[in-house]
């Protein structure tokens, strides 16, 4: 169960192991900061989340199966095995067990019925979705203690991170296919 929230302003919240006002940071060492400080706190609940599924049965490798799919579609056997640097019995073997419990199952492809492509069902999309729930849960939490004006600031250094940023790379072995059509 997540601490309940403080939802006092940051502005005029204490800061734990705040600064001296006379001792400058750089830039960098913030950026750095604040990087570490949320990559803690997401891994914490990735940790718990992957303890909980662990317990269902659900192991790392094919959490990490799973997640490939969620965000580059349906794919070969031996796509899976190459993103996941796996060989292609592993990836076999854990598709194999993935496709017994109904997360995923084997499509021919239509273009080529020699290729058949490992896709990602309702049950199974459930999972990466449940990763997902808990970044927006943790991010959330970070910006529900914000007032207005950080959160402007946020919105707008974000912006310029998207455009500095540039559209996001297409992993050539997805380009051209809709990633949740079922043909």
């Amino acid at each position: 169960m997540p601490a309940p929230l403080d939802t006092t302003p940051l502005a005029t919240r204490p800061t734990a192991g705040a600064r001296p006002s006379k001792a400058p940071v750089s830039d960098d060492a913030l950026r750095a900061e604040l990087g570490d400080h949320l990559a803690r706190a997401l891994a914490r609940r990735r940790g718990e989340y992957l303890t909980g599924l662990a317990r269902d049965g659900v192991s790392s490798a094919q959490m990490g199966l799973l997640m490939r799919l969620r965000y580059l579609g349906d794919m070969s056997i031996s796509g899976l095995a190459e993103v996941l640097g796996l060989g292609l019995p592993n990836v076999t073997g854990l598709v194999d067990r993935l496709e017994e419990r109904g997360l995923v199952e084997r499509l021919r492809d239509p273009a080529d019925r020699r290729v058949v492509r490992v896709h990602l069902t309702e049950a199974g999309s459930r999972i990466p979705d449940g990763m997902e729930g808990l970044q927006r849960d943790v991010l959330g939490r970070v910006l529900q203690a914000m007032d207005r004006e950080t959160l402007e600031r946020c919105v707008a250094v974000l912006d310029d991170i998207d455009v500095e940023a540039g559209p996001a790379p297409v992993d050539p072995r997805c380009a051209g296919r809709d990633r949740h059509a079922r043909t």
